[in-house]
């Protein structure tokens, strides 16, 4: 909140949606209301994920483009000012084929979180710049609230979680975004946060994964090599199995029959031991 209340770039309205908290978050928001002169709004949902929230601040928001501010990220003051000024730097008549933009985190530290992408100020779409380029590592971006609109999260009944590439990957086959080499945003992930605990998460939320690696073979194969293709089936046999979608459901939906069958000793397998995993936590 104190980052961006430290902003350059003033013209901008702050949307809070609290996912359910029960540390008197609502208390704080009064006080920093007075700060930000009527220009921020407060949500607050039962628990529901990070994913839930995302589309209700996609469906309340009133500007061009959303940035994403999770509770442990600390914004450069520079960052929305070099987003909004990198925007228009996209012709008019061009921004329609454009998603928004995106640029750099580090750490604290100092250190940069994964790497940077070939070229500053490149054009190309998180499928082309994760596969073809091998880009990694926390980043921050400004997105169209339209487009976001128009491709929500799913939401999964008693989950909380789905993978926020989900969407990137969606947005990717229709949209393009211009990526530069500027730091925007420190993260240093806490110790209790959703990407700590990405493991536990996942076997929490087996629906979402199970929608996750099914959208990746039916809509993205073709930005796989052969590897990823079998760690991709391996996956969706592991998590349909675990949501409840069995193997005559999986025979239905896979478009390459053989490559289903090939994953299928070790997507049981991984099955499995995901079984004893959650017997032992009980």
């Amino acid at each position: 909140m104190e980052s961006v209340a430290g902003q350059q770039f003033r013209d901008f309205e702050l949307i809070i949606v609290d996912d359910g908290s029960e540390d008197k978050t609502g208390e704080l928001i009064n006080r920093w209301k007075r700060q930000f002169s009527g220009r921020l709004r407060y949500f607050r949902q039962k628990n529901q994920g990070k994913h839930v929230a995302y589309n209700l601040a996609a469906r309340e928001a009133e500007g061009e483009l959303l940035v994403l501010l999770d509770s442990d990220d600390v914004m450069l003051p520079h960052a929305l000012g070099t987003l909004e000024q990198c925007w228009h730097s996209i012709p008019a008549s061009e921004r329609e084929h454009f998603a928004g933009v995106e640029g750099l985190c580090r750490e604290s530290s100092g250190k940069l979180h994964g790497t940077p992408f070939p070229q500053n100020g490149m054009d190309s779409d998180y499928l082309e710049i994760t596969r073809k380029y091998g880009v990694t590592g926390e980043k921050r971006h400004a997105i169209r609230v339209d487009i976001l609109r128009r491709f929500p999260y799913p939401v999964v009944a008693g989950e909380r979680h789905i993978r926020p590439s989900f969407v990137w990957k969606q947005i990717a086959h229709h949209f393009r975004f211009r990526y530069i080499n500027t730091v925007l945003q420190i993260v240093d992930f806490r110790p209790d946060g959703l990407t700590r605990n990405a493991s536990f998460r996942r076997l929490r939320n087996p629906g979402g994964m199970y929608l996750y690696w099914r959208d990746d073979l039916l809509n993205h194969q073709q930005y796989q090599n052969r590897h990823q293709r079998q760690y991709s089936t391996v996956q969706y046999i592991r998590y349909a199995l675990l949501s409840g979608h069995g193997l005559k459901v999986q025979w239905d939906e896979m478009p390459d029959k053989r490559q289903w069958l090939l994953a299928l000793p070790k997507g049981v397998g991984n099955y499995l031991v995901d079984r004893l995993k959650k017997i032992s936590r009980r």
